[in-house]
């Protein structure tokens, strides 16, 4: 626990849900015995909020728009105003934990420290932009002024990326992405993942699994279409979000959508598979690593963080997964076939992730922060 700052604030960007992001926000928290946590909306439901250290909550004006929970992204033009409205004065130091805007905070003392940790800088306006745009499915006439919000929150970013004292970037992928568009550099500290959880009951179910928000870049409908295809294979998706409806329609009797679960159950449901599917590129990836916690191998989608945290069977004598080089249903099948030929040591996956431990995560956290603060 880090107990020399007096005064200590965390921006995040929203908390209307409760995934990588926020649990790497958690193990934050949890270095500080009192703090203020700032975030352009929130949901008062969220788990963070049972947090100790937290003593106050701050929100941006944003949170008085009716529905703003479920509607936030329609709001993205807005949201730089408010990261940069936050006063943070009288605060020693401030640590911003952004995938979106809250790096961008600017009202604070010169002697005011502040420590970026950035999860990516954001997706949609830079390098997936036109699958954004496509995927999102605005109306046509709505394209080239979605476009034109595009390019100014790219200004807007780059401006942004220069405000931090020190950056920290969650993989070695979002790091080179920091340096491309923001011109930084960072020190990249991997997220925190659970290692160690285990004694609850759980059967060799020996479905596979996908864990994730249900939201379109996750990609789940392709994991979706190729076990329709795969009557044999059974599939469990744990998680929701506001792709749920499209893909139960879609999903065939060999697919089974639990919606969320408490950590145990999650666990519990992982060490039953027979393995981990992530069709996304992710920028790390958690929920990968958990599968590798638990003993389960994983099939990912070749790019982005999984090639930091999966060890691939074709180029290594102690594999912890498979990668998939093109995101299409027919490619999935064939590693989805060639990954049920493979044998793959429990003991393999287990000790890749204790790399990503929570302890670790700490420990490389606060060392940061007393070098910036020293």
């Amino acid at each position: 626990m880090h107990k020399k700052i007096c005064k200590v604030a965390i921006a995040h960007d929203w908390l209307v849900a409760y995934a990588g992001a926020e649990i790497v926000l958690e193990n934050i928290l949890g270095l500080f015995e009192q703090l203020d946590l700032f975030c352009i909306i929130r949901d008062s439901s969220n788990p963070i909020f049972n947090c100790d250290s937290v003593a106050n909550v701050y929100s941006s004006s944003l949170q008085k728009i009716p529905f703003i929970k479920k509607n936030y992204k329609f709001f993205a033009s807005l949201m730089p105003r408010q990261v940069e409205r936050f006063n943070f004065k009288k605060y020693d130091l401030v640590i911003s934990s952004s995938w979106a805007f809250c790096h961008g905070l600017e009202r604070k003392e010169t002697t005011t420290k502040h420590l970026a940790y950035v999860h990516t800088p954001m997706r949609w306006a830079w390098d997936m932009e036109k699958e954004y745009l496509s995927r999102e499915r605005f109306v046509k006439f709505a394209q080239p002024l979605v476009r034109m919000q595009i390019r100014k929150l790219r200004e807007w970013d780059m401006i942004a990326g220069q405000r931090p004292d020190k950056i920290i970037a969650n993989s070695k992928f979002v790091k080179n992405r920091i340096k491309k568009y923001w011109s930084r550099d960072s020190e990249v500290i991997y997220p925190p993942v659970e290692v160690t959880k285990g004694g609850g009951n759980y059967e060799s179910h020996g479905a596979f699994v996908s864990i994730c928000r249900l939201v379109t870049y996750k990609r789940v409908d392709l994991i979706v279409r190729a076990f329709n295809k795969l009557p044999e294979k059974k599939l469990i998706i744990i998680g929701t979000g506001p792709e749920l409806a499209k893909l139960k329609m879609i999903a065939k009797k060999n697919i089974m959508f639990i919606g969320r679960v408490t950590d145990q159950k999650k666990f519990d449901i992982l060490r039953g598979a027979e393995g981990f599917i992530q069709a996304s590129k992710e920028d790390f990836g958690i929920s990968a690593v958990e599968a590798q916690a638990c003993g389960i191998p994983v099939i990912a989608f070749g790019e982005g963080g999984s090639l930091e945290t999966v060890i691939d069977a074709s180029l290594n004598d102690n594999p912890t997964g498979v990668f998939f080089s093109i995101q299409s249903e027919d490619e999935l099948i064939k590693k989805i076939i060639q990954f049920s030929k493979l044998e793959f040591n429990k003991a393999d996956c287990i000790k890749n992730a204790k790399k990503f431990s929570g302890e670790n995560f700490r420990y490389k956290m606060l060392d940061q922060i007393n070098s910036l603060t020293s």
